[in-house]
């Protein structure tokens, strides 16, 4: 028995649900490629949103302003946002915010000013940017979508960026000298905003004092040196501390050596880099621990800035006050504000 016609059957059937479902499988692949070509533009607005947010909250602080600069910062941003481009054409505007972020509380969102920020609401800028009708050209079109009546779709993407305590410093950004924290109960302002030294009502300044060794000073006097994560009361390996800094990361909780000895060397090695020498350690970073004991292993309670304003190798104390105008160090995670703030970065 013959089963040509059959099979010739099978085949004009094949034949026609090709010809039926290729325009479907075109029209699929063609959304597919504008869906792809959006999904490209919604990318190239959130760096737009990313960078113009970053360049704003760089300008908060120029390390002479007590508050944040709110509206340097709001210029800034809307400055950057027309050095952009999405889709092909420049970006005319976008709406900036500015306020604090929270940043352990859920859900996360910008307070707006006026407020009276906690103590772990950073100053932050948040960064819309839309391509919609009658906003940066009108909304983006598409290319073969239009042949489903779909002629273009809106876009936009949104930033947050803002300045926080780190909870790491990466390597070269701590100092190897340690305080206690009752040193900051004493002469750091908790309740500021944002918070900052305490001010001698004499001078209308920080307050200016000594740290010496513990056995020099009183225990809210006593700031020692510490040879970080290796126990070495070596003159030479602190010395190299002061010039170079921390060889590794430093984090809150990790437990540093506080060393004995008062190293007279070293006043005089920090004599000529505060400020009354060359300045290259006039502010600096340095671990804060709970009590200063002599050869003792102590965790690390926060990163502190501190101004040296001179050091006197004979009677082994080093003048400083507290600050918050030390240069950015590089540095990650979130801890509590004693000065130390890290280079802007995203929080959303």
């Amino acid at each position: 028995m013959s089963t040509r016609p059959h099979t010739q059957s099978q085949r004009g059937s094949v034949s026609l649900m090709v010809a039926f479902l290729l325009p479907i499988f075109l029209g699929l692949a063609a959304l597919a490629i504008d869906l792809v070509y959006l999904q490209i533009v919604r990318n190239e607005m959130q760096n737009d949103a990313d960078s113009a947010a970053l360049a704003g909250a760089n300008y908060f602080f120029d390390g002479t302003n007590a508050t944040p600069n709110w509206s340097l910062a709001t210029q800034k941003a809307q400055t950057a946002i027309t050095r952009n481009t999405a889709s092909g054409t420049a970006l005319k505007t976008g709406t900036v915010a500015t306020g604090y972020w929270s940043l352990v509380d859920t859900p996360k969102v910008l307070q707006a000013l006026p407020m009276v920020p906690k103590a772990y609401d950073a100053p932050a800028i948040q960064v819309t940017v839309a391509k919609a009708v009658n906003t940066n050209d009108g909304e983006v079109p598409t290319f073969f979508a239009r042949y489903w009546g779909i002629l273009s779709r809106p876009m936009q993407a949104t930033a947050v960026a803002g300045l926080s305590s780190p909870s790491t410093i990466l390597p070269g950004g701590v100092f190897p000298m340690v305080i206690a924290q009752c040193l900051y109960d004493t002469y750091w302002n908790f309740n500021a905003t944002p918070a900052g030294p305490k001010i001698d009502p004499t001078t209308g300044k920080p307050y200016v004092f000594r740290i010496g060794s513990d056995y020099h000073y009183a225990t809210c006097a006593s700031g020692q040196w510490t040879s970080l994560l290796d126990d070495s009361n070596s003159t030479s390996d602190i010395k190299e501390l002061i010039e170079d800094g921390n060889p590794v990361d430093l984090s809150i909780g990790q437990s540093i050596w506080i060393q004995t000895g008062a190293k007279a060397a070293l006043f005089g090695t920090v004599k000529q880099c505060s400020k009354q020498g060359d300045k290259s350690c006039e502010y600096v970073v340095i671990p804060t621990v709970d009590t200063v004991t002599a050869h003792a292993r102590a965790p690390i309670m926060a990163f502190a800035c501190l101004h040296v304003l001179d050091a006197n190798q004979g009677s082994k104390y080093i003048q400083v006050e507290m600050s918050t105008k030390c240069k950015a160090p590089w540095g990650t995670g979130i801890g509590p504000n004693y000065g130390v703030v890290s280079p802007p970065s995203l929080f959303k």
